[in-house]
């Protein structure tokens, strides 16, 4: 198995056909065909199932999917990185951060760190923390930014700021016609609730109810900051989240409303691995956000 066989299957993967994948790797029919069932016999496995028109991936196909998009993405990036090194500061920085975080302050810090490196492109990509801290371990991401609560011990983390859990509402609900921008925490325990799908704040805002003694009912997990507030948005209940996720939406049918009494904070840290030499790019961004971005 090798890189090659690794882009041909995936090029089959794309096209869902052997045919259409062959023209698009400008290469005979027989040969791909040949590549393929040459990788099965050498991994002892059916990667797909043969149909008329489209062929469909099995079990372990799914899965050397999954691994060989990962493998030629870090052989990428480490030819990238390796062809910049001792030279002036420029490459690329791959950043894996909370998806609500994106929009927020990671564009303000990329923007300006730009401004001062130009010639430094950035990978960016966005899941939970959890996926984060995955995507570090694996060497897929230079720098990662989570969301507490996360096990770290790994890491090395700078910490870049705390924001508030917001109570994001459609427009009719009755809550958001009252009056300020903050809502109690007892005024949602007879509320249908959306929470984050992260076991960790699951358990944080369980906790926040059992502190008042208040039931929750809760209609769903989200994953999706963007996926959620449309659900939002018609009515269907009332999202707790970070409140960097007012980005996702111009607000026009929503109204966000600060958690108090208690007010609750989520912290946000800058982390990659303990002991890790970043390449010269992301190292240089590294430095960068702590010397420029961390609270007074």
């Amino acid at each position: 198995m090798d890189i090659k066989s690794l882009r041909y299957f995936l090029a089959v993967v794309q096209e869902g056909n052997i045919t259409q994948a062959a023209k698009k790797l400008c290469i005979a029919q027989p040969p791909l065909s040949r590549q393929i069932r040459l990788l099965e016999e050498e991994l002892g496995v059916t990667l797909f199932l043969r149909g008329k028109k489209k062929i469909r991936l099995t079990e372990e196909g799914r899965f050397l999917k999954q691994q060989a998009e990962e493998i030629i993405e870090l052989m990428e990036k480490t030819q990238e990185q390796l062809g910049r090194l001792g030279s002036s500061v420029h490459g690329l920085v791959s950043v894996a951060a909370v998806e609500s975080f994106g929009i927020g302050l990671l564009s303000e810090m990329v923007e300006a760190f730009h401004r001062e490196y130009p010639r430094v492109h950035f990978q960016i990509w966005c899941g939970n923390s959890d996926e984060v801290r995955d995507k570090l371990e694996r060497g897929l991401a230079d720098v990662g930014i989570v969301r507490a609560p996360v096990y770290m011990e790994q890491c090395e983390q700078i910490f870049l700021r705390s924001e508030p859990w917001v109570a994001a509402m459609s427009r009719n609900h009755p809550l958001a016609g009252e009056a300020g921008d903050e809502v109690r925490l007892e005024r949602l325990g007879g509320e249908t609730l959306m929470v984050p799908v992260r076991a960790s704040l699951q358990e944080e805002i369980n906790h926040w109810f059992n502190e008042i003694a208040q039931e929750r009912e809760i209609l769903c997990y989200y994953n999706s900051s963007a996926s959620m507030l449309p659900m939002v948005e018609r009515g269907m209940g009332i999202a707790i989240c970070p409140g960097s996720a007012r980005y996702f939406t111009g607000g026009e049918g929503i109204v966000y409303k600060t958690i108090v009494e208690p007010r609750k904070e989520s912290r946000l840290y800058m982390v990659k691995r303990r002991y890790q030499m970043l390449p010269q790019a992301a190292g240089a961004f590294w430095d960068f956000v702590s010397s420029t971005f961390l609270p007074a």
